[in-house]
């Protein structure tokens, strides 16, 4: 049986990790099996991201501990169920809040098959069962990957206008205020999804869809805050970042310091070499080469964007 990759000290921190993505964790976290999205705890010790069969029809959260210099097995979080799939799993700044989407039912939920956010609180080491977050964030349409700041504001993505949006909700006397969408620079007639925004709200990355400055499906974006919602017009994150098919779920870790992302990338010649004999086919078809949607990292250069944004603006 293959072992475990082994990383002193830290699950991220590597001296293999620089400036272009690097799959993470190969045969370990990255799999055969499609995952998308990752969060990890405050320290980096316990990452957790969305897996999902569609030919079971199950999606769930999962997450491993980095303990002795390796990653445990995966496990699945206490309240994954074969009939609700909850996915877009983040974790608060502080950790004691786990968000997700659900289109579990709960009472006053809108008609109709839709997603809504979802927390869990930690309690004791465990994650308690699950409550809906409710209006005003819920809405007819589906709400998608919330991120807490540090500030215990929530942004996330809806479609209740007809179009994938991305909106905040800020968090006074106690609850959460009426949601509110980014301006039209950052939201366009595309679709805007999957926002990380850093703990300060100091900058985001976010996908957009079918954009004309895209490299494939899905990008990623990044943009600069300038004021109460006010943001720069963003920067497409280039080829070094976006590949030519599905790249989506951005997350930084907590020190700031890499970016972590989905993507559908083949290995360049990977399927030439499937194909040259059934043993090779039966290998890459069963290992993390094989096109799932999984895990790549990089350093993130966070002033090499700061002066593209300069320069685009004299």
């Amino acid at each position: 049986m293959e072992q475990p990759t082994t990383i002193q000290n830290h699950p991220y921190i590597s001296d293999s990790i620089g400036n272009m993505p690097v799959k993470f964790q190969p045969e370990v976290v990255s799999t055969q099996i499609d995952k998308f999205n990752t969060s990890l705890s405050p320290d980096g010790k316990i990452i957790y991201y969305t897996a999902t069969s569609q030919k079971l029809g199950v999606t769930g959260i999962a997450y491993q501990h980095f303990e002795n210099g390796h990653f445990s097995p995966p496990s699945f979080v206490p309240f994954v169920s074969a009939q609700d799939p909850i996915a877009d799993v983040q974790i608060s700044p502080d950790g004691n809040l786990m968000l997700f989407s659900s289109s579990k039912e709960f009472e006053g939920k809108a008609e109709g098959f839709n997603f809504n956010i979802w927390s869990s609180e930690l309690k004791n080491g465990i994650w308690q069962e699950p409550v809906p977050m409710g209006t005003p964030i819920a809405s007819s349409g589906n709400e998608f990957y919330p991120v807490m700041t540090n500030n215990r504001t929530i942004y996330f993505n809806s479609d209740k206008s007809g179009n994938s949006d991305i909106y905040f909700s800020r968090y006074a006397n106690g609850t959460y205020q009426e949601p509110v969408r980014l301006p039209d620079n950052l939201n366009s007639v595309r679709t805007e999804a999957d926002a990380f925004v850093s703990p300060d709200e100091s900058y985001i990355i976010f996908v957009r869809i079918d954009e004309s400055d895209g490299f494939g499906n899905s990008d990623l974006y990044i943009s600069f805050r300038k004021g109460e919602n006010i943001w720069s017009d963003p920067i497409n994150m280039g080829a070094e970042v976006n590949s030519d098919l599905i790249d989506g779920s951005p997350y930084v870790t907590p020190d700031g310091n890499y970016l972590i992302f989905t993507t559908g990338r083949l290995t360049e010649g990977v399927k030439e070499k499937a194909v040259k004999n059934y043993g090779e086919f039966k290998s890459i078809a069963t290992s993390s080469d094989n096109g799932s949607l999984n895990f790549y990292i990089m350093k993130l250069d966070l002033n090499n964007y700061r002066r593209t944004f300069l320069g685009n603006n004299g």
